[in-house]
């Protein structure tokens, strides 16, 4: 999607006309605690501008910091970043957030209650693993107490602008309230920045949960099983293929290679029993060039060749 600049343009003459402008510390608190207090309210934004104030930004919340123009010193816990026009933060509410600016500076603070995030909400962006990832566990009483973010550069990916101001919009607009539309544009702001090229997460926190993590790779390799390859995961979900493969390794006990061997020998017995696929087909479908290769390791593990094993599954039948 390409935003024009005369689109751009009337978002700004709008956005001038609401009362959502903060200029230092003390409004932000004020604002944040009148939010906390109102059980109506699920989601806020407020933008600052013109101010070269340190402001922090109240935890016990997910947040989402944008900035829309100029640039940010930004403090995330003991991390330090500058960010400039397009730079985007999301963190749980266990994170100390804060940032300085300057006049030309312009930010956006979105705040979430935890009801914001329904099951339905969620489901919407299901298959942009990090991000849902991220969600689901700042909503976990298991993860409350640990720092997690994750920091973005979108400097020239103008759709992300276009999606913030959006949501900015929407929710201003509905005085703060929750509503499908606003909902609707927060689902699309994160898919946009979820099909953002990697190279556009910078920064994140190194905090990784043993279970979700590891069956969102495993079911991932299952989805993609005839043709997955170490980089491709590696890639889908923002690792190093060489952190990635230790990764699996410490929390199955098995490489990547062999993971993907044993499933695909699953598979294969699968496709043994419940068809009349020859074997050379089978094999060639779970990704195979080289016959005799997986004949060799699948009777290693099993024992017996593929075509024993048809045999025998249909000697006990």
């Amino acid at each position: 999607m390409d935003v024009t600049a005369t689109e751009y343009n009337s978002f700004y003459q709008f956005l001038a006309t609401l009362d959502c402008y903060l200029g230092d510390d003390g409004q932000m608190i004020g604002e944040v605690q009148r939010f906390a207090a109102n059980a109506r309210r699920e989601i806020a934004a407020f933008v600052t501008k013109e101010t070269r104030a340190q402001i922090a930004v109240p935890a016990d919340f997910i947040r989402m910091l944008y900035v829309m123009k100029g640039t940010v010193a930004v403090q995330i816990n003991d991390v330090e970043k500058e960010l400039n026009a397009g730079g985007l933060i999301i963190v749980n509410g266990a994170t100390q957030l804060s940032y300085c600016g300057d006049l030309e500076t312009e930010v956006i603070a979105f705040y979430f209650k935890s009801s914001y995030f329904t099951e339905s909400l969620l489901g919407q962006f299901f298959e942009e693993p990090l991000l849902y990832r991220f969600f689901v566990e700042a909503l976990s009483n298991e993860f409350a107490s640990i720092p997690r973010f994750l920091v973005y550069d979108f400097a020239e990916e103008t759709d992300v602008h276009f999606y913030a101001l959006l949501l900015l919009k929407q929710v201003v607009k509905m005085a703060y309230f929750n509503n499908k539309v606003t909902k609707s544009a927060f689902v699309l702001l994160i898919v946009e920045i979820s099909q953002g090229k990697p190279e556009r997460l910078i920064a994140k926190d190194r905090f990784i949960s043993n279970g979700q993590l590891t069956e969102e790779l495993l079911a991932y390799i299952d989805a993609r099983l005839e043709q997955v390859t170490l980089e491709e995961v590696a890639q889908k979900f923002h690792f190093h293929p060489n952190y990635l493969s230790s990764l699996l390794k410490e929390k199955t006990g098995q490489s990547f290679t062999e993971i993907v061997l044993l499933r695909r020998i699953e598979r294969c017995k699968s496709y043994l029993e419940q068809t009349d696929l020859t074997i050379q087909t089978i094999v060639e479908r779970l990704g195979y060039k080289d016959k005799a290769f997986f004949y060799k390791r699948f009777k290693q593990i099993e024992g017996i060749t593929p075509r024993q094993y048809r045999k025998m599954r249909e000697e006990e039948k």
